[in-house]
């Protein structure tokens, strides 16, 4: 059994808790999917909210594949990505040759080589190609060799060109029978784009998984061994108080395991977590609510301003006539937005309540 002597709990963004709680069976099924050309989890989309663990869950796939065996392409979504990608192929044939011909054809570019809106030059022949020739060519090497290639995106979008020409290179790939993977992670309203591009329809036939809130009970579960091992435990209905505090909600569950690890207390009681969890709150108000806020329409703020006069479940009505008395129609606009943020769920027919974990709490700060 493992003794924590530092704290297993990290509220980093991007960075892999040594507490992952809850994400398994994602990170399982594309792992699995490795095995078997045909699965459909070998091209997945992960959405989620900020803090949803999305980051998380793309770098613990990529610690648990084998570099030895397959190229593993991590990068994040930008104006730029298809250069990084190909030297991302260049880095990982180091000191292993997988590419061949094709990493003596490119050896020498960099991503201060030629745009690919002008086309790239290979080395040997000074002939100029494109992206999908270029990456065919070192896929074709590693094709041969029985090497499969991993893609790893990070906040997908739609507002870059690289993103859209990796997007149909890949269904390419796919028709063509390379041996690749993706696994993508982004927003709710950017992948929603992506699916919603015209070109792009293709990605409509991935593997979804959007993230939902862990299981309570989980928490529980994760809390009490974390602190057990490190010869600590929780006094009454502490444990449980701590768990139902994170809502499941796994940014949150860093930030309170956090604090409460810090504390150094032998014995954790319903007063500390109650201190930890107005300091897990303040992170969680200034790196995530926050965020989420600035990316608001005003007619956005104003509907889930209108909801804050409720206490848990909001009634559609209700929140139309908050707005002045405006229409189905109007008020529809803003539901679908909100909805497709991840900023309020629907709980039933007509009925409304936030997502985000103390999000009606951050709004009355913000009124």
């Amino acid at each position: 059994m493992t003794t924590y002597k530092t704290n297993p709990f990290n509220p980093q963004f991007g960075r892999r808790p040594k507490q992952f709680i809850g994400r398994e069976l994602i990170i399982n099924d594309f792992l699995q999917s490795l095995t078997d050309p045909y699965d459909p989890h070998r091209t997945t989309i992960i959405t989620g909210i900020r803090g949803s663990g999305k980051t998380a869950i793309l770098s613990d796939v990529h610690a648990s594949l084998d570099s030895s065996k397959q190229v593993v392409i991590d990068v994040t979504a930008h104006d730029g990505m298809l250069l990084e990608i190909l030297d991302e192929f260049i880095r990982c044939n180091t000191g292993k040759n997988w590419l061949g011909k094709a990493f003596n054809e490119v050896q020498g570019f960099s991503a201060g080589a030629l745009g690919f809106s002008l086309g790239l030059t290979k080395k040997a022949d000074k002939e100029v190609h494109g992206f999908r020739f270029m990456l065919s060519s070192m896929l074709n090497e590693l094709k041969h060799k029985g090497i499969k290639t991993v893609f790893l995106i990070d906040e997908v979008h739609n507002g870059t060109p690289d993103m859209r020409e990796f997007a149909v290179t890949y269904q390419h790939l796919l028709r063509e029978e390379y041996d690749v993977a993706l696994l993508m992670a982004g927003l709710p309203s950017s992948v929603n784009d992506i699916l919603n591009n015209e070109v792009l329809t293709f990605l409509r036939r991935a593997y979804r998984v959007e993230l939902e809130s862990i299981d309570t009970k989980a928490v529980e579960i994760a809390f009490d061994q974390a602190f057990s091992q490190a010869g600590r435990t929780f006094s009454g209905t502490a444990l449980r108080s701590a768990a139902t505090a994170t809502e499941g909600y796994p940014y949150l569950i860093q930030l309170l395991g956090y604090f409460l690890f810090r504390s150094d207390a032998e014995a954790i009681d319903g007063k500390l977590v109650q201190q930890s969890l107005d300091l897990a709150k303040i992170e969680l108000f200034k790196n995530v609510h926050d965020m989420l806020f600035q990316a608001l329409s005003a007619e956005d703020r104003n509907f889930l301003f209108a909801m804050t006069q409720d206490e848990g479940v909001s009634e559609f009505g209700a929140i139309r006539e908050r707005l002045g008395g405006v229409s189905a129609g109007y008020a529809s606009k803003y539901r679908e937005r909100l909805l497709i943020a991840g900023m309020v769920k629907a709980v039933a027919h007509g009925k409304l309540a936030f997502a985000p974990p103390y999000l009606h709490e951050y709004l009355l700060t913000k009124q």
